[in-house]
């Protein structure tokens, strides 16, 4: 095992356990094998047990209780020889007359769940120390960085945080009652912002916040388009709206977003958003030919973007255990409320899969990721080529256009598209001022259907065609 290793190399070291709570559950278990569920729930594993003996014994448990069995100690020591784990417990006649003490040395199944957690606990702080040690050799390991050795702390840390919290189950008189509460709340509030506050982040686009009614913690919102269409202006669009409106919902100076740019450096990104913010064209930035009111222009910009807590990284080999890794830190650091990824499909995977899969890995990490930082997790991705291949009244995009898995679409809260309106001859339009669609193709807490918008190609930016006020009265029925 592995704990041997670690008293091979520290001598007299016994690491944590309980052998009479371990002897006080699997007791319990056999004066009322009814409270197995709540035990399972807790001791996820037999290796969560010290003693091997009493690992095979909670095995067999398991197996008997999977089939349906009766479970008492005559029928756990058969299990045991089934399992080929006699010799390991001594062999059949002391495995018997061990399962006949511990049945008889607990009078109830009362405590049964308190003895569960004190084992779980110390089977926690054999795996701490046990990590630890890893830690360490990494640390010591020349060819390793400090980046590595950091991204496996984090990882450990939150995997053993993990298994000491356990799903339960709700009565629906319990969650009518959680419900209640919360609509009562949600109403205290709406009146208190005289109906005109979102519940959730506010896109900066009233049209659009009319369908979402604000990005809530633990969503993942898709951007989907094709390449060229303007997706990462939008999702850079959206970011700075964002963050530009913390100071308004907080005063604590925390805050702001974190954006992965994993196609673009980050100077080239925040140009980006200047020249949208001051109304610039981006080209001539970029050539120096900007005159001295667009310079200006630029330079309120710029002081206006200061102000911002926007963060940007632009590493561009980024794989999903990075992406949380700094993620977690920016939440504990600064309590950023979203995180923008441009885009899902540059997120590097397990390359021996087959590219589906590793797509629905990365859609599943990052609503996971959404879920465990409780903020939203907005990321672009790309539609497939089958939207120009089909004729030009069918170039409307689709779900099923999300490119290379169907993963994306059952993962995400919301999918919004982006469709260049086109021209009488078929054309896409290309103008400087192009008229676009704004899909909102799913919306799994409202309603679906189109944000009218313009998107200023020279400035990059996307506004509206017609806005509507933010109001609880403007949201579309679905």
């Amino acid at each position: 095992m592995e704990y041997i290793r670690i008293m091979a190399t520290e001598p007299g070291f016994i690491p944590p356990h309980s052998i009479e709570a371990e002897q006080a559950v699997l007791g319990a278990i056999f004066v009322d094998p009814g409270c197995l569920p709540e035990v399972t729930l807790i001791l996820k594993s037999p290796e969560m047990f010290w003693r091997a003996s009493h690992q095979r014994i909670y095995r067999a448990i398991q197996d008997l209780s999977s089939e349906g069995h009766e479970i008492d100690w005559v029928s756990v020591g058969e299990q045991v020889r089934k399992n080929g784990a006699l010799d390991e417990c001594g062999g059949s006649d002391a495995l018997h007359a061990y399962l006949s003490d511990i049945s008889h040395s607990v009078p109830s199944a009362y405590g049964a769940e308190r003895y569960a957690a004190i084992v779980r606990d110390r089977a926690l702080m054999r795996e701490i120390i046990l990590r630890a040690g890893d830690i360490r050799s990494m640390a010591l390991d020349e060819t390793r960085t400090p980046g590595d050795v950091i991204e496996k702390l984090e990882r450990d840390v939150f995997e053993i945080a993990a298994q000491r919290f356990h799903g339960e189950t709700h009565s629906v008189q319990m969650l009518i009652q959680k419900v209640m509460e919360q609509q009562s709340k949600m109403r205290e509030w709406r009146l208190s912002h005289d109906g005109h506050a979102l519940p959730g982040l506010s896109s900066g686009y009233s049209d659009l916040d009319a369908f979402t009614t604000g990005w809530k913690p633990g969503e993942l919102i898709v951007i989907g388009a094709r390449p060229g269409q303007g997706k990462t202006s939008l999702l850079l669009n959206l970011a700075e709206n964002i963050a530009l409106d913390s100071h308004n919902r907080r005063d604590d100076g925390k805050g702001g977003v974190l954006v992965f740019s994993l196609e673009m450096t980050a100077t080239e990104l925040v140009q980006r958003v200047i020249c949208a913010n001051a109304g610039v064209d981006l080209k001539k930035v970029k050539l120096g030919l900007y005159n001295k009111q667009e310079e200006a222009e630029l330079k309120e910009a710029t002081g206006r973007l200061a102000q911002a807590a926007i963060f940007v990284d632009d590493s561009f080999t980024l794989n999903l255990s990075e992406i949380r890794s700094k993620a977690r830190r920016m939440k504990e650091r600064h309590d950023i409320e979203c995180v923008f990824v441009d885009y899902l499909q540059l997120i590097k995977d397990n390359d021996r899969l087959d590219r589906h899969l590793q797509i629905g890995n990365i859609s599943r990490g990052l609503k996971a990721l959404a879920r465990e930082l409780n903020i939203p997790v907005i990321t672009a991705a790309q539609l497939n080529r089958g939207v120009e291949q089909r004729s030009s009244r069918e170039k409307r995009p689709m779900l099923s256009d999300l490119r290379e898995s169907g993963s994306i679409e059952q993962d995400a809260d919301q999918v919004l598209m982006i469709h260049r309106k086109e021209s009488e001859d078929g054309a896409i339009d290309t103008s400087e001022l192009a008229e676009v669609d704004l899909i909102v193709a799913k919306n799994r807490n409202g309603p679906t259907g189109d944000v009218e918008m313009l998107f200023r190609k020279r400035f990059t930016r996307f506004e509206l065609r017609q806005s509507v006020p933010t109001n609880w009265a403007n949201i579309p029925q679905g």
